[in-house]
C-alpha cells in the first residue's frame, strides 16, 4: 500500500510567494514591492519535500482549484466576494502554474481545492491517502488530515460522525473568510452550536442547525444553501462534471421544524451549472 498526500497548494502557494514579497513605503503614499520567484519556488519544493519525508510518503498530489469559476458562486454570488481588493502576492499564480507542471496535479473545473482533496480522500482506493491541509474546512471530511499548523497532531483520522458534525457546526456559524453568514446571529457559543458537535447521528445534528435557524428567523432552505458552501465534495457527490446539491436528512417519525421535499430543498441552487 503506498502512501499519498493530497497537498493544499493553494496555501501552499500563498504562503511561498507571500514569505519571499516584501514591501517598502517611501513615504508620501509612495509604495513598491520587491518578490522572488526563485526563492518561492524553492520555498514550495522544500516544503513538499519536508511534507514527504516527515509523513514518510511514497507519492504525493498537488490539488489547486479552478481561479476561474466556483460552483458556490452559483449557489451564493456573494460568496468570497468580502476578498475583492485584497492584494495577492506578486507571483502567485506563477507559482501554481510551476506546481501543477512540476508535480503530479489535480484541478478540476469549477472546483477549490478542498473539493479535489475531499473526493480524492474518499474515492475507492488501495492507496493510504492523507489530506493536508491548514483549512478547518478538511475537518468536514471523513479520512486521514494531517494539518500542517498543528504538527503535533500527527496524521489523525476524522471519522464519518465528526466530519457530520463539524459541517453542520459550520452551516450554524458561517465562515467570515468565505463570506457566507450562516444563521446570521447565531454564534459559536450558542447552545445550537454547541449541542450540533455533541450530535449522535446525522438527523440529531441536522436537528440542532434547523433549531439555530429557526431561531434566527431562517428557513431550512436558507440552512440548506448554505449547507451546500459548507460542504466539501466528496466521492459521489458529482455526476460527470455536475456537482450534486446536498439535501438534508429527514426522518418522517421524528419530524423536522420546516420538511421540504429534495426538489423544494435545492429548488434555486446551481441555476446555471
Amino acid at each position: 500500500m503506498s502512501r499519498v498526500l493530497l497537498i493544499d497548494a493553494d496555501i501552499l502557494a500563498y504562503k511561498a510567494t507571500s514569505a519571499n514579497q516584501k514591501k517598502y513605503d517611501w513615504g508620501d503614499g509612495v509604495v513598491s514591492t520587491s518578490a522572488d520567484f526563485t526563492t518561492a519556488k524553492r520555498t514550495a519544493r522544500d516544503t513538499i519535500n519536508a511534507l514527504m519525508d516527515d509523513l514518510k510518503a511514497d507519492e504525493m498530489i498537488v490539488c489547486l482549484s479552478d481561479d476561474v469559476n466556483n460552483f458556490r458562486k452559483e449557489i451564493y454570488p456573494a460568496y468570497k466576494t468580502n476578498r475583492k481588493g485584497t492584494e495577492r502576492p506578486q507571483y502567485l499564480y506563477d507559482l501554481k502554474e510551476w506546481l501543477a507542471d512540476k508535480y503530479p496535479t489535480r484541478i478540476t473545473a469549477n472546483l477549490e481545492a478542498d473539493d479535489v482533496m475531499g473526493i480524492l480522500a474518499t474515492e475507492p482506493s488501495v492507496d493510504e491517502r492523507i489530506m493536508v491541509s491548514e483549512d478547518k474546512d478538511m475537518m468536514t471530511v471523513p479520512g486521514l488530515l494531517f494539518r500542517p499548523n498543528q504538527p503535533q497532531l500527527g496524521v489523525f483520522r476524522v471519522s464519518p460522525l465528526e466530519a457530520t458534525r463539524f459541517l453542520f457546526w459550520q452551516t450554524i456559524v458561517g465562515d467570515q473568510t468565505d463570506g457566507y453568514p450562516g444563521a446570521k446571529g447565531v454564534g459559536k457559543a450558542s447552545p445550537f452550536a454547541l449541542d450540533v458537535l455533541e450530535a449522535e447521528d446525522e438527523i440529531e445534528a441536522w436537528d440542532e442547525v434547523l433549531m439555530a435557524y429557526q431561531s434566527a428567523g431562517l428557513t431550512e432552505k436558507d440552512a440548506v444553501q448554505q449547507c451546500n458552501l459548507a460542504r466539501i465534495l466528496k466521492h459521489g457527490d458529482m455526476a460527470g462534471n455536475r456537482v450534486i446539491p446536498w439535501v438534508p436528512p429527514y426522518d418522517p417519525e421524528r419530524g423536522n421544524y420546516c420538511p421540504l421535499s429534495e426538489e423544494e430543498a435545492v429548488s434555486g441552487l446551481f441555476s446555471s451549472l
